[in-house]
């Protein structure tokens, strides 16, 4: 069994083919097969190195490896339909002389029979019939001697042994016109697969208008790649028992393309940060805090005080519960950095009160009178005063919360003063207490 993925390199790696990619790796590892990838570059306008790059990173970053083609070698050469032109125009000169194909406006097109049918079993789909009376001649040599997509990707198939094709529905149509020179190639006809397409929420085929739709994007957003594996993994296909967080191995156990579904699959951001949310909780502790270092310095673009990483270490595990991405670190702790400290105005006019400040007040003059600084005497203190002037919670805490950190988004309230210590505490809480 060998199985492939032919992207093209004219844009970043998108959700959809890095799906469908997903889906044959686990095809192959989960049946012993091989797997392949090769890029499908005859758009020399469109294509570049940039995104060949680009797809090459991210099919390695989600963890897919390849048995053969592009980078890891094999027997066909460089794996690059841009270095194959002359087998594709040997290809169609052999149609043409054989009374398989014909010349019209510099163009070679494919001569298909005026009657007939091509009949498949399709593996999601099951049994498909086309009617040659719908299929026109297509062409397959441009007049500039360039192959079209149909010769060039059908040829391919046959020389590097492909024996199933598993790729998107959107190409269901002109599969009839690939089986006529699979069959004029007198060679053996592949299984074929047609996955569901990607749609956003709202029931349209995912587009740009959904937000991102390539691989990159999630990664700089600061999901993980086992998170967007395991999602991937649920866009048209399922592992069973309502199974819905598993790693790579479950996967490639219990995955079969017999299994997927042919409703179009949801593609749901909001379903997959809260799966990330999930796998950063997850992240043992030792590797948490090199990762929660490592994006904070990236993004202040310096390494980060001693001190610094003191007062971080004690919030590190209150953040990691909350957080949906590794980008959202910066923003809950930025108040423990040595920055310019700023209180959000907006935040700030939301929740001053009379009564907000007097709470503010008596807690500040608590604090300054207490020799410890522990997390439970913080508790301890702040909740007394609300009993003491009987202020409710929202109205003494979320002052003090903004006060403090700057902003009404951070971390819990006693976790994030803690970390701060108590000279800073009460020299922000000074400055937003009105009369002192």
């Amino acid at each position: 069994m060998k199985l492939r993925i032919a992207p093209s390199p004219t844009g970043n790696l998108h959700i959809g083919n890095a799906r469908t990619a997903l889906f044959n790796w686990l095809y192959a590892r989960a049946n012993n097969g091989e797997f392949l990838v090769r890029i499908d570059d005859t758009d020399k306008e469109r294509s570049s190195e940039e995104y060949e790059k680009n797809i090459i990173e991210n099919l390695k970053w989600l963890g897919l490896d390849w048995d053969e083609g592009i980078e890891v070698g094999g027997p066909e050469g460089s794996y690059k339909q841009s270095s194959r032109f002359q087998r594709y125009i040997e290809v169609a000169e052999e149609f043409e002389n054989n009374g398989l194909a014909y010349r019209e406006d510099g163009a070679l097109r494919f001569k298909v029979p005026e009657e007939g049918e091509i009949k498949f079993q399709d593996i999601v789909r099951g049994s498909m019939s086309f009617n040659l009376n719908d299929v026109e001649d297509f062409v397959i040599l441009r007049s500039d001697n360039s192959p079209t997509y149909h010769l060039a990707s059908t040829v391919d198939d046959v020389d590097y042994g492909i024996t199933l094709i598993a790729r998107g529905e959107d190409i269901l149509s002109s599969t009839p016109k690939h089986i006529l020179l699979i069959n004029a190639l007198e060679a053996q006809l592949p299984d074929f697969c047609h996955l569901p397409l990607l749609f956003g929420p709202d029931g349209k085929k995912l587009s740009k208008r959904h937000g991102d739709t390539s691989v990159s994007a999630y990664k700089d957003r600061g999901v993980l790649s086992e998170a967007l594996f395991n999602y991937m993994c649920l866009l048209g296909w399922a592992p069973g028992n309502d199974l819905e967080i598993f790693n790579k191995k479950t996967a490639i156990e219990k995955f079969d393309l017999n299994n997927v579904l042919p409703n179009p699959a949801i593609f749901d951001t909001k379903k997959l940060l809260w799966m990330n949310g999930q796998y950063i909780r997850d992240i043992k502790d030792g590797e948490f805090k090199k990762l929660f270092i490592e994006s904070i310095q990236d993004s202040i673009s310096r390494e980060l005080f001693e001190e610094e990483i003191n007062r971080l270490e004690k919030i590190k595990h209150a953040v990691q519960e909350r957080l949906e991405t590794l980008n959202d670190i910066n923003e809950q702790v930025r108040f423990l950095l040595d920055e310019p400290f700023e209180v959000n105005s907006k935040d700030w006019e939301s929740v001053n009160t009379n009564e907000g400040q007097e709470y503010m007040k008596s807690v500040r003059n608590k604090f300054m009178s207490t020799n410890s600084f522990e997390l439970n005497e913080i508790e301890e203190i702040m909740r007394n005063e609300l009993e003491q002037l009987d202020i409710k919670p929202k109205i003494g805490f979320q002052i003090t919360r903004v006060a403090v950190t700057g902003t009404k988004i951070s971390p819990p309230l006693f976790e994030s003063i803690y970390a701060l210590g108590k000279e800073t505490t009460i020299a922000r809480m000074a400055e937003s207490i009105e009369e002192l």
